[in-house]
């Protein structure tokens, strides 16, 4: 799961299967029937409909940018990227299963001043943060990078909905989830590295959530017991 598929999966697949990620007190709540369902659909992409590969060429994003995929499941981050893409390209949101159900993964960023910071420093940190958080610098953000702007004001003006690249992430928002990531690379890894097991048929994708749970569980003890 590479990329931004692990969120796809946990976020938007688990929840379309009539699952849920994590329970009310944070714990892993995937492995059960939903939570398999969504990586065997996850995998079946692979296996059965030969959509993709695993491990071809090194990234999503560049066999997306290389005109060689034709879809990835990205951020807003990468828009500026794709912005001289040699071929024409839209932004869309992800599908709605069955019944109608849609979600999305969300996440931020914060800048923080260090707690050692003081006199001239102290004055020049603070003054950064003034800047990027202004309505004139998520602007240029948005326009060049394609992040969507924090500030309500900046972000939902009567263009930038109706704007086909940032419209749909912005629509997105509305029944967006947001993971709590204790460690993010770890929790990244358990799921990736048993759905790379499923798609090769060494663990069947039940065998494989259930790894992956106990896996991710263990992140969250280490980090909350």
């Amino acid at each position: 799961m590479a990329g931004q598929d692990h969120h796809w999966w946990r976020e938007v697949l688990i929840r379309q299967n009539g699952g849920v990620p994590y329970d009310e007190a944070g714990n892993v709540a995937y492995n059960d029937a939903a939570g398999a369902a969504a990586l065997k659909y996850y995998t079946d992409l692979q296996t059965a409909s030969k959509v993709g590969r695993v491990g071809f060429m090194d990234e999503g994003r560049a066999a997306f940018r290389a005109g060689l995929a034709a879809m990835t499941i990205d951020g807003t981050f990468r828009l500026g990227a794709f912005a001289d893409n040699a071929f024409e390209w839209g932004v869309t949101e992800l599908p709605a299963d069955a019944n109608g159900l849609r979600s999305n993964y969300s996440s931020y960023f914060a800048n923080a001043i260090g707690a050692g910071a003081c006199g001239e420093e102290l004055a020049a940190s603070q003054k950064f943060p003034a800047y990027i958080s202004s309505p004139e610098a998520m602007e240029i953000w948005l326009d060049v990078v394609g992040e969507l702007p924090a500030r309500r004001d900046v972000a939902l003006t009567e263009a930038n909905p109706a704007d086909p690249i940032p419209g749909p992430f912005l629509k997105g928002l509305e029944y967006a989830h947001t993971t709590k990531f204790y460690d993010e690379a770890g929790q990244r890894r358990s799921p990736s590295t048993w759905s790379i097991a499923c798609c090769s048929k060494a663990s069947p994708s039940r065998i494989s959530i259930a790894a992956a749970a106990t896996a991710e569980q263990a992140i969250i003890d280490a980090a909350t017991k």
